[in-house]
């Protein structure tokens, strides 16, 4: 057993919550710093005395296979609840139906003539027969096919109509980034899973997954760490309540995002895998949520998502009750709907210097242009800004991961969904993976 070793994690999302399960199941003794009073990072969701929903990473799909295998390993599989998939595919003033994982309504959308269609169909079924190579979150085998763009890609292996119609609003209103600044090698993997893919939340929201992997964790919130020292053993500095305090570990596990990361630990960065982390760039992601009357909501779509090339500021309008009505909480009569705005417009609106207030009333504003039929009156609820919602994985970056996935610094290993993918499965398997280079455990990423 290794109960002598003492290992400190810092940062309680997936991949610091994953780290910390795997290393207490290896006997070691884990203490987690969070600066937030609250654990899941970027799977947190937002509540109040009257309302529930999630603000980030809000689903998980049947090919999760790690997430998979906690829900089960912590018996949580009465808290797994399907996820409505029916989304509006909006075209300028044209709505189509389109459900995931349906060939009919595929085949039914009218924005691609059959040729198209086929050639969809050809290149999915080929990438299906290749999903023993392909793994969402795998840098090793991300890397066999980060060679060009999404845009790149899809546009010379398929077609611009299914690039602008099926590629994008497949992509861009989940993860915010443009398709001409990522890396194929996450779609790539998407589509070869298209056929059969179903999602998935949480009752109580994706943060439960994180809540549940630090039962057994010393976890401490609210806990702002200040500085980290390398002498032999690592030294961190943190303060809560103002109050400064220090814990010396064997070896420390660096599970914040990357620009967290850089600045906690400066001038121990010069070398390979510290320039990675320092040139690591993030989304921008702008969310409103408001209350509307329940009973407006008959006949809509669950999901709304712009499609084609034409330009606008909206990534997608969710109904919260119509997508999922068991996992959110909102008063009786009332329907609760977030619309998010994609990375530049985000990013545009919080450089403004508006207020809270102002920023919700332009949002609705982008909103009701985005898709008319929404109501004039509503409630603001909440408005969520992360200047650091998604990695941007530009190409060649998992490449990169892949190089350096072994790296550490001293006794300082790094975690994340930046060294992996930018999905709740990227983070819980780069969080095993660095629990077993600390572990000697022999595992594949």
């Amino acid at each position: 057993m290794n109960r002598d070793k003492k290992i400190v994690v810092i940062g309680a999302g997936p991949a610091g919550a994953s780290a910390a399960y795997y290393l207490t199941e290896q006997g070691y003794q884990v203490t987690v710093l969070e600066k937030e009073d609250f654990v899941g990072g970027r799977t947190h969701g937002y509540e109040d005395n009257q309302v529930r929903f999630d603000t980030g990473a809000s689903f998980f799909t049947n090919f999760y296979p790690l997430l998979k295998e906690l829900v089960n390993k912590l018996n949580m599989q009465n808290e797994v609840i399907e996820l409505e998939r029916k989304v509006g595919l909006k075209y300028h003033d044209q709505i189509a139906e389109f459900r995931f994982g349906s060939f009919g309504s595929f085949w039914n959308l009218p924005f691609i003539n059959n040729k198209d269609k086929w050639i969809m169909i050809w290149n999915t079924i080929k990438l299906s027969l290749k999903r023993s190579k392909l793994d969402l979150v795998s840098p090793d085998k991300l890397a066999a096919v980060d060679d060009a763009s999404i845009a790149d890609w899809a546009t010379e292996k398929m077609s611009e109509n299914i690039y602008q119609f099926l590629i994008r609003p497949g992509v861009e209103p989940f993860w915010y980034f443009s398709c001409n600044d990522v890396s194929r090698a996450m779609t790539t993997v998407l589509q070869a899973r298209a056929a059969d893919a179903k999602f998935y939340t949480f009752q109580h929201g994706m943060a439960r997954i994180s809540e549940k992997l630090l039962e057994k964790s010393d976890l401490k919130l609210n806990a702002n760490v200040t500085d980290i020292k390398v002498n032999g053993k690592v030294e961190i500095g943190y303060t809560i309540s103002n109050e400064s305090k220090q814990i010396t570990a064997d070896y420390l596990v660096m599970a914040t995002p990357a620009t967290i990361t850089a600045k906690l630990l400066k001038a121990q960065l010069n070398n390979p895998i510290g320039h990675f982390i320092s040139s690591q760039k993030y989304v921008h992601n702008v969310h409103a949520t408001y209350l509307i009357d329940e009973e407006l909501t008959k006949g809509m779509y669950a999901y709304y998502y712009p499609c084609g090339d034409w330009e606008t500021p909206i990534g997608a309008i969710v109904f919260h009750k119509l997508k999922c009505y068991n996992s959110v909480k909102a008063p009786k009569g009332k329907e609760l709907i977030s619309i998010y705005l994609l990375d530049q417009p985000s990013k545009e609106l919080m450089d403004s210097g508006i207020d809270n207030n102002q920023m919700m009333e332009k949002i609705w504003e982008l909103g009701k242009d985005f898709l008319p039929m929404l109501p004039d009156s509503k409630e603001n609820v909440t408005v969520i800004k992360r200047n650091e919602a998604i990695p941007l994985h530009e190409v060649g970056r998992y490449k990169q991961a892949s190089q350096l996935k072994d790296e550490k610094i001293n006794n300082i290993f790094f975690t994340g969904d930046y060294l992996s993918c930018a999905t709740v499965e990227g983070g819980l398997r780069s969080g095993r993976w660095v629990a077993s280079k600390i572990s000697n455990k022999k595992i594949t990423f």
